[in-house]
């Protein structure tokens, strides 16, 4: 640590090497007041720590400091570890074991690079962090947690991710799988409503064009264009609870589902999907979501049969939802810290340094901390 502001301070040692007369291995004397794996001292570790712990970035460090950005990254890394593995001490001595889990992907490069997270939805903490969203990536999970750590989960959520159902199921079986509401409704809203609507809208346009080949009124042709711009518009609308929305937005959607019958029954089908979320009796909701299934297959609308076909295989996981109603949302939420972290390192070369930072600032008192900054 300089003794003046910035002037650096170089400390000249002198120590012993040695070499074993039997392998020839060299080794030195340790030098007592070195920061481990650095070559910086105790107390300037110290004094990069007290920085550090203010969450200031590495690169604003480094100018204060003079100090090489590795060994920076070095005490950074020592500190979120440490500050991990304190709180899994404190939990472990509290008795206390997870009952709902929540596992999601994150993009941690650019060109499709994934990691995938596990985080306990009743803390937050983050309890797991892998390279990759393939089946055997997530399988590092079950090879590194304590399964006894993991005994009390009643319930974990997740998208349809056929990986992920897989291997819960099959290292723990005691636990429901809950697939995600918002993934589900989400999903409804692109392949099923957004593919009708732009059907819909697309019929305007050919007639549009039709009536103009034909020779007819130009206030037919506008008429159609002008229902053409108005349904290909409409997405908000309709992905939209009838509550959000303005009196002329509500009576645009009345006259839309009033003239076309299959988005009509297309954006019923998304009201009743819903309200089945929102059930808490498993059997209700089993009686349910079958007659939705059956519904939505008699229906005839192409988009939506192939979405009830592909999700009906995923009932139990949907019907589970009654019974714990949790969703990835928290995980999702977490997300956009995990952006944000990324953002202002302008990215991570070092994966395992940016694991540690995922599961540091998940920490409750360091999530605390930043909120109170913010």
């Amino acid at each position: 640590m300089p003794v003046y502001s910035g002037t650096r301070q170089d400390l000249e040692i002198s120590y012993h090497r040695y070499r074993c007369q039997n392998c020839a291995r060299t080794f030195c004397e340790e030098i007592p007041f070195r920061y481990p794996g650095t070559r910086i001292s105790e107390r300037a570790a110290s004094w990069i720590s007290s920085f550090l712990r203010f969450n200031i970035p590495i690169s604003t460090v480094q100018k204060i400091t003079g100090v090489h950005w590795d060994t920076i990254k070095h005490i950074h890394k020592q500190i979120m570890d440490e500050a991990v593995e304190d709180r899994r001490r404190k939990l472990l001595g509290e008795g206390y074991k997870p009952k709902h889990l929540a596992v999601d992907e994150s993009a941690i490069h650019k060109g499709h690079r994934y990691a995938t997270c596990v985080m306990d939805l009743d803390t937050g903490d983050v309890l797991w962090v892998g390279k990759g969203r393939a089946k055997a990536d997530f399988a590092i999970f079950f090879q590194e947690m304590d399964m006894d750590y993991l005994s009390e989960v009643e319930a974990v959520a997740m998208d349809m991710n056929a990986s992920y159902n897989a291997l819960v199921s099959g290292h723990m079986p005691w636990a429901e799988i809950v697939y995600d509401r918002y993934h589900m409704q989400a999903q409804f809203g692109k392949d099923v409503l957004g593919a009708v609507r732009l059907d819909e809208a697309r019929k305007h346009r050919d007639n549009a064009r039709k009536l103009k080949e034909e020779g007819r009124a130009r206030s037919e042709i506008k008429a159609e264009k002008q229902l053409y711009s108005e349904v290909k518009r409409a997405r908000w609308i309709l992905l939209a609870g009838e509550n959000s929305l303005s009196d002329d937005e509500a009576s645009s959607l009345k006259r839309i589902l009033d003239d076309h019958a299959g988005l009509a029954l297309c954006h019923a089908m998304k009201e009743e999907m819903a309200r089945l979320f929102d059930l808490r009796d498993g059997d209700e909701a089993r009686n349910g979501w079958t007659a939705w299934f059956e519904g939505a297959k008699a229906s005839g609308i192409p988009a939506l049969v192939r979405f009830a076909e592909l999700k009906e295989k995923r009932i139990d996981g949907l019907i589970a939802h009654a019974s714990h109603p949790i969703s990835t949302g928290k995980l999702e939420g977490f997300n956009n810290r995990i952006k944000v972290a990324k953002r202002i390192a302008y990215g991570y070369r070092d994966e395992d340094y940016f694991f540690s930072l995922i599961q540091f600032i998940s920490i409750p008192s360091v999530r605390a901390q930043s909120h109170r900054k913010t």
